[in-house]
């Protein structure tokens, strides 16, 4: 939202202590600026007594994590009416592709549960296991049948909206709530998921007999309309950051003629003007400064960015503010040129089209360019779909579009997410990377004020 694109975890850590949390989990947006923008929040949450689970997370080995000793706990256990439950937290493997972890080891979710469960077992006697997961509804129901022993899934990632009966709004659910997995050995596991955006509030009520066993459940989300009164407690304690956010906002930054189109579907499986217009704004960055090359008209060949850096379309309008970008590009990056040889540059595009599919997914890696052309050819096989590729000559006086050449090197622009492995971009030790540290968001707005 564009209140954590401003503020950023300070806002999450202002409001969760008033929220009165038993336990939570962390998800993959929490690792977009690196542990050193999580630790901050994870120590606001040791003030107030939050419990913050990591399953399946190693923070041993990250200089952040150790200089601030955090720790984050396997699970927290309850003694509920003489019965002991544990809820344990994991977040998705693909933290480690989709966001920064840094040095934060993410370990694979069944493996880390059915460990932490048999633990439990033997040393505090628990019977009962709830799992708060940000892994998605498909990999629930996989956790479920992989791990024998949970009794309960409240999960994230997917954004999955279950109901039963009639949902209160026109959103059409995927499944009951809760959604009954059936073990083959007669055992069961609910799993709920609430939706997005906080439009709902997830209810579950379960009923669990002596031998540890959910026997009986109901409830659904309930909608948060406006039939609830706001917290005035809630409401002073966030005014202060709400006049920041809006003062932001409202600031214009220019005036746009034409629709820049940013729907994450569309710009993850096809050209899209917006992330176009981004990648333009980090070549541009480059290209005007001074080459050392004598007559070089730029210092980069071309600049690349992945469509799933993109989020909401700018639409025609005389005014464009700080918000409407920021909605267009919430995640923020370092701006990074790798040096890469021109058969590890072809790989790279034929990696963003692996696997490729019309059909919405959540893969981002799908490249939006700046001073290329390439033309790819989806009836091929995966690693053969790069009919051409062409970038901008460098060290030139007039620039032009070169076909490119496995044995020759090129100076690509992209983002430090991209360049450090996010969506699954892999490069060797002879593609060399640089960076000065500047905010590819700040570079976008410069261009666009322009």
């Amino acid at each position: 939202t564009l209140w954590y694109s401003i503020l950023r975890y300070n806002i999450v850590s202002a409001v969760m202590p008033n929220m009165s949390y038993d336990a939570v989990c962390l998800g993959n947006h929490e690792f977009d600026d690196g542990p050193e923008g999580l630790v901050p929040f994870l120590l606001k949450m040791q003030e107030a007594n939050i419990p913050v689970l990591g399953t399946n997370l190693n923070t041993s080995m990250d200089p952040v994590f150790q200089e601030a000793n955090i720790t984050l706990p396997k699970s927290v256990v309850y003694n509920i009416s003489g019965m002991k439950v544990a809820v344990l937290g994991v977040v998705t493997t693909e933290t480690i592709t989709i966001a920064r972890p840094g040095g934060v080891q993410i370990l694979p979710e069944a493996e880390s549960i059915n460990d932490e469960i048999n633990r439990l077992k033997q040393e505090q006697q628990v019977s009962v296991f709830i799992l708060v997961s940000h892994v998605g509804f498909d990999v629930d129901q996989t956790l479920a049948a992989q791990c024998p022993d949970l009794d309960l899934i409240v999960g994230g990632h997917t954004n999955t909206f279950l109901y039963t009966g009639d949902p209160p709004v026109e959103v059409t659910p995927e499944g009951p709530y809760p959604y009954v997995y059936n073990r083959t050995d007669g055992t069961r596991c609910l799993i709920v998921q609430d939706y997005r955006f906080g439009m709902f509030l997830g209810y579950l009520e379960i009923e669990i007999n002596e031998n540890g066993n959910i026997t009986r459940w109901s409830g659904n989300p309930i909608l948060l309309s406006q039939n609830y009164s706001q917290d005035e407690t809630m409401l002073a304690n966030l005014q202060p950051y709400k006049e920041i956010v809006d003062a932001a906002v409202r600031k214009v930054v220019g005036s746009s003629k034409v629709l820049l189109e940013a729907d994450k579907k569309l710009c993850r499986h096809k050209e899209c003007n917006s992330v176009n217009l981004m990648a333009d704004s980090f070549f541009a960055y480059y290209a005007n400064r001074i080459s050392p090359v004598k007559d070089a008209w730029s210092i980069v060949n071309a600049a690349v960015v992945n469509g799933g850096i993109a989020r909401d379309s700018i639409h025609q309008k005389q005014n464009v503010t700080l918000g409407d970008l920021l909605g267009a590009m919430p995640y923020d990056s370092d701006l990074v040129v790798m040096n890469i040889s021109g058969y590890a540059l072809l790989r790279m595009f034929e990696y963003s089209v692996e696997n490729f599919t019309w059909y919405p997914d959540l893969n981002g890696k799908f490249l939006q360019v700046s001073g290329a052309r390439v033309v790819y050819n989806f009836s091929r096989p995966n690693s053969c779909r790069v009919m051409s590729l062409k970038v901008l000559c460098a060290n030139c006086s007039v620039p032009v579009y070169e076909d490119v050449v496995d044995t020759k090197n090129y100076s690509i622009v992209t983002t430090a997410f991209i360049a450090n492995g996010g969506d699954g971009f892999k490069f060797d030790e002879s593609v060399t990377k640089r960076t000065d540290g500047v905010s590819a968001f700040d570079v976008y707005t410069q261009y666009f004020t322009k």
